[in-house]
């Protein structure tokens, strides 16, 4: 049980969480309740800025104290979980956070617990749900099925008259998103194979890293060095940064078709270019918004946490147009 609103209102919500880049979506006088975001990626990851947006936005309408907890580099998984040690001893009214591996944050999670301080886990939880963590709810995207999804629908649009090889970008090996995503993936082109004998579907997974001109560059070296490459299925937004190298290469729109997740500026730039085939959005504004909410039922109403499936929507060429005039606005 949470801790009670007469000791919740007579806290001094004036200190800030000096831990990384944040944003407050009102001034303590305002708020209420004070909330902490964390995540294990950097400020410069533009995936996050919408799931930032959602968080401020939610704030903002409930006028509540937020601070977004960024790492100084993508993927620093002890300094993601120093980050939330160190906001459970302040106390806070709840907490929101990533679990990218299944065992890291469990005892600090169980501390909060045990502290009264609801946790919420958006984006991305343990692999085996509440039964491997001690969070009351998850809100985002079934990660597995995603990956499934994508895979399907990109080789809805492959030559069935020649072989098809796909290579798998593991953006980040190791930690349960990107491991769901491409073994969901992997899954549908074992299917696939099996239930078409006389046609050849093979795929090879490499560790693709988390960068655009790093993936873009790993990713067309293996095209280089693998011809019979005829499309190519990133873990994450990161894979759309090969669209520039592949046209040095001289490959045409088409030629090799890529697909992906998210929705992020350059993804929908090579999109339009005809070099990006198929991506899912997982709606991360909710991701930022929902668990905001939650966080505040629970600390007004006592009201129960509740998991939310964000979503596997896959867009292609033809809605860019229509989705674009959301992601400028910076809520998909």
């Amino acid at each position: 049980m949470t801790k009670s609103l007469k000791t919740r209102r007579a806290r001094l919500l004036s200190v800030g969480v000096a831990l990384g880049v944040g944003a407050l979506a009102a001034t303590a006088a305002q708020a209420e309740y004070k909330f902490t975001y964390l995540t294990q990626t950097g400020v410069d990851n533009t995936f996050w800025q919408t799931i930032k947006r959602g968080m401020d936005d939610a704030c903002e309408t409930l006028k509540v104290d937020c601070q977004l907890v960024f790492t100084q580099e993508n993927g620093n998984l002890q300094m993601h979980l120093q980050n939330l040690e160190t906001v459970i001893a302040q106390d806070v009214d709840g907490i929101v956070s990533v679990i990218v591996h299944d065992e890291l944050y469990d005892d600090a999670i169980n501390r909060a617990k045990e502290a009264g301080i609801p946790v919420i886990i958006s984006n991305v939880d343990d692999t085996e749900g509440a039964s491997g963590n001690g969070r009351l709810a998850f809100v985002g995207q079934d990660l597995y099925q995603a990956g499934y999804e994508v895979a399907k629908g990109l080789s809805d649009q492959f030559d069935r008259s020649k072989p098809a090889h796909v290579l798998l970008g593991l953006a980040r090996p190791g930690e349960s998103w990107a491991e769901d995503r491409i073994g969901g993936a992997r899954q549908w082109f074992d299917e696939l194979n099996e239930a078409n004998p006389d046609w050849e579907v093979t795929h090879e997974t490499i560790d693709s890293a988390n960068d655009l001109s790093v993936t873009g560059s790993r990713i067309c070296q293996y095209v280089q060095g693998h011809p019979e490459t005829t499309a190519v299925i990133g873990a994450g937004f990161w894979f759309a940064g090969a669209g520039e190298c592949l046209r040095d290469l001289g490959k045409k729109p088409g030629e090799v078709l890529m697909g992906g997740f998210d929705l992020v500026p350059i993804l929908m730039d090579e999109m339009e270019k005809g070099y990006v085939h198929l991506t899912v959005d997982q709606q991360p504004y909710l991701q930022g918004y929902l668990p905001i909410l939650q966080l505040y039922l629970i600390n007004k109403f006592g009201l129960s946490a509740w998991d939310v499936n964000t979503g596997k929507a896959l867009i292609g060429p033809a809605d860019v147009e229509a989705v674009n005039e959301f992601v400028a606005m910076g809520v998909r």
